[in-house]
């Protein structure tokens, strides 16, 4: 007979998060920054300078051939209003999200390009759904980032419990329960609240592989991102250990007001955005 999981405590997710490189903390400060409707350039500027390394990063990419200047961006104020804030929070997100899910990890059988492809494809994903369905893309791409942490997270610790890789025969979810108690999904909602991001991100993040009911549903962070993981693996860009959890079907496309060939149609905008977002962390 199996023994009950020993679920996840919060000091053990903690010290997984703790092992992790210090990146939630910036991410969050500039979600704040940008949500806030008195917030400006120098607002975001004084956020960035808080890293020389980012600092540096958009300055280069300000004065990359990508935008064509004529003269010499020199203060990380004119690199911003340049850029525009929409492509610094895409920069800072990746950056600091490349740091993250570019590794391998070892107890889910992922390997590290994989994880960064995934994770880049259904960022990129959750803006081109979020405006093909005209809905609220405020934390879009910053879910789509950060949406598989509790994967992250568990891998951590795995390897501190000393468990054994996940069997690829044993469906996802299910090892995941029997090992922690939890699943990844619940897992990253602890990690997003350790973290102090906003209810609404750490909902979208938890209930991602749940289709959306309704049109509503379907344009909140939540279904926005399922459908993100959905078009991902449509894409070829989904996880091996996820294959089956995010399949669309034309009553479920039909109930977020779109049609299979619309959905499809959405493929070759995520393929060119993904190539374009990796275009510009190369400049950076």
């Amino acid at each position: 007979m199996m023994s009950s999981p020993v679920l996840v405590s919060d000091q053990e997710l903690a010290a997984a998060v703790d092992k992790l490189p210090p990146v939630g903390s910036v991410m969050q400060r500039l979600l704040a920054v940008l949500q806030d409707a008195d917030s400006g350039i120098d607002d975001v500027a004084a956020l960035v300078r808080i890293d020389t390394a980012l600092a540096t990063q958009v300055l280069r990419l300000a004065n990359s051939a990508y935008f064509g200047l004529v003269e010499r961006v020199a203060t990380v104020e004119e690199g911003i209003q340049h850029i525009g804030l929409t492509q610094v929070q895409r920069l800072v997100t990746s950056l600091g999200g490349r740091r993250i899910f570019e590794r391998a990890l070892d107890h889910y059988v992922i390997s590290a390009p994989l994880l960064w492809h995934h994770t880049l494809a259904v960022a990129v994903g959750s803006e081109v759904v979020a405006s093909r369905l005209e809905a609220d893309d405020s934390i879009a791409y910053l879910g789509g980032i950060l949406h598989s942490i509790g994967i992250v997270a568990l891998d951590n610790v795995a390897a501190a419990r000393g468990i054994a890789p996940r069997d690829p025969a044993v469906p996802l979810l299910d090892w995941e329960r029997e090992t922690f108690g939890i699943d990844n999904a619940a897992a990253a909602e602890r990690v997003l609240h350790y973290w102090k991001f906003p209810e609404s991100l750490r909902r979208a993040v938890a209930d991602r592989y749940i289709p959306p009911p309704s049109l509503a549903a379907a344009k909140s962070p939540a279904g926005v991102l399922h459908l993100a993981c959905c078009l991902a693996e449509r894409a070829s860009a989904g996880l091996a250990p996820e294959s089956g959890l995010f399949r669309t079907s034309a009553e479920g496309l039909a109930i977020a007001g779109l049609t299979e060939e619309q959905f499809a149609a959405l493929e070759p905008e995520l393929r060119y955005q993904i190539s374009r977002t990796r275009a510009l962390l190369q400049l950076a």
